[in-house]
C-alpha cells in the first residue's frame, strides 16, 4: 500500500546523492531557485495580506502561498524540507549514506538561503511593492511575532509544518493528474500557512525582508535563534511523522494489503512530470 512509494522516494535520494558526486555547484544553484520559489511566494502572501482586516490576512496568505511548491516540483530545483522526507527514506532503504545526507541537507538549505537573499534583495530594490508601503506593519507584525515566540512553541509549529510539507508531496506523487497534484500541494500548504505553522526556507525570505525595511523590528540575532530552531523542528517533523510514520505503516501492512500503488499499471505514456512524481507505475489508492 506504502512500499511503492517509499521506494520511489529513496531511489530518488540515491540519485540526489549521484547528482551531489558530479557538481557540487549545480546543486547549490538548483537549491538556490527552491530557495527563490518559497520567497516569491512569500513575497505573494505577504502582498496580497497587506491592507486586509487582520482576521482574514492568515486565510489569503495560506491560499496565494501554494505556488512556492508547485514552482519546486514542476519547474524542478531543491527544497530542503521535502530532502527530509526522500533523504529519510533513502537512509532507511539504504540507497543513500549518512555523510551524503548531511552534505546534501547543509548544501540544500545553504542554497535556499542563498536564493532567498538574493530574491529578497531584488525586491526592496525594486521598492518593496505593498509588502514595504506605509510602515510596512502587516511585515513587521509577522516577523516579530516569529522572533518573539518561545523556543518550545517554534519548534513545536516547525515540526506541524515540515509534517504537512512532506505530506503535500508524499500526496502528491500517490495521485494521478497534473490538476490533483496540484491541488494536493496547494491546499496542504494552506493549512501550515493559515495555521501559522514555521517553515525555515520560507522564514529565510521574510527575515530578509523584515531586515531590509526601513526601520526594521527584529535583528540578526533573533533571525538566527529562529531559522536554528525552525530547521531543527522540520526535519524532526519530516522524519518522524512522515517518514517513520509511512515506514512503520508499511511495515504493518507488508503483505496483508495489497499494493495496488506497485501493482496498477499506468495508463499514460512516458511522463514529463518532475522526478518527484514518477515512480515506475502510476498509483492508485486501495479502497
Amino acid at each position: 500500500m506504502y512500499e511503492a512509494t517509499i521506494s520511489h522516494f529513496a531511489e530518488l535520494a540515491g540519485e540526489k546523492a549521484s547528482a551531489l558526486h558530479k557538481s557540487v555547484v549545480g546543486m547549490f544553484v538548483a537549491a538556490m531557485l527552491a530557495g527563490a520559489y518559497i520567497g516569491i511566494a512569500m513575497i505573494l502572501a505577504l502582498s496580497a495580506a497587506a491592507g486586509l482586516p487582520a482576521g482574514v490576512r492568515p486565510l489569503v496568505m495560506g491560499a496565494t502561498f501554494g505556488i512556492g511548491l508547485i514552482l519546486t516540483v514542476f519547474a524542478g530545483a531543491e527544497l530542503f524540507t521535502g530532502y527530509v522526507m526522500y533523504l529519510g527514506f533513502g537512509l532507511a532503504r539504504r540507497t543513500i549514506g549518512l555523510r551524503d545526507t548531511l552534505v546534501l541537507l547543509a548544501v540544500v538549505w545553504l542554497g535556499n538561503l542563498a536564493g532567498a537573499l538574493i530574491l529578497s534583495g531584488l525586491f526592496s530594490l525594486g521598492g518593496g511593492g505593498s509588502v514595504f508601503a506605509g510602515d510596512g506593519a502587516v511585515l513587521h507584525a509577522y516577523v516579530l511575532h516569529k522572533v518573539d515566540s518561545s523556543a518550545i512553541a517554534l519548534l513545536s509549529r516547525a515540526i506541524l509544518c515540515n509534517w504537512l510539507v512532506c505530506l503535500a508531496i508524499w500526496t502528491a506523487a500517490r495521485v494521478q493528474g497534473d490538476t490533483a497534484k496540484c491541488i494536493a500541494l496547494s491546499w496542504t500548504l494552506m493549512a501550515f500557512v493559515t495555521a501559522g505553522f514555521e517553515h525555515s526556507v520560507a522564514n529565510m525570505t521574510a527575515f530578509s525582508l523584515g531586515l531590509l525595511v526601513d526601520q526594521p523590528s527584529i535583528d540578526l540575532a533573533g533571525v538566527v535563534r529562529n531559522l536554528v530552531l525552525v530547521t531543527a523542528g522540520n526535519v524532526a517533523g519530516g522524519a518522524l511523522f512522515v517518514v517513520v510514520g509511512y515506514l512503520l505503516a508499511a511495515r504493518a501492512l507488508a503483505g496483508s494489503v495489497p499494493d495496488c500503488a506497485a501493482t496498477t499499471p499506468s495508463r499514460r505514456g512516458p511522463s514529463s512530470e518532475p522526478k518527484y512524481f514518477q515512480p515506475e507505475e502510476v498509483p492508485t489508492i486501495c479502497s
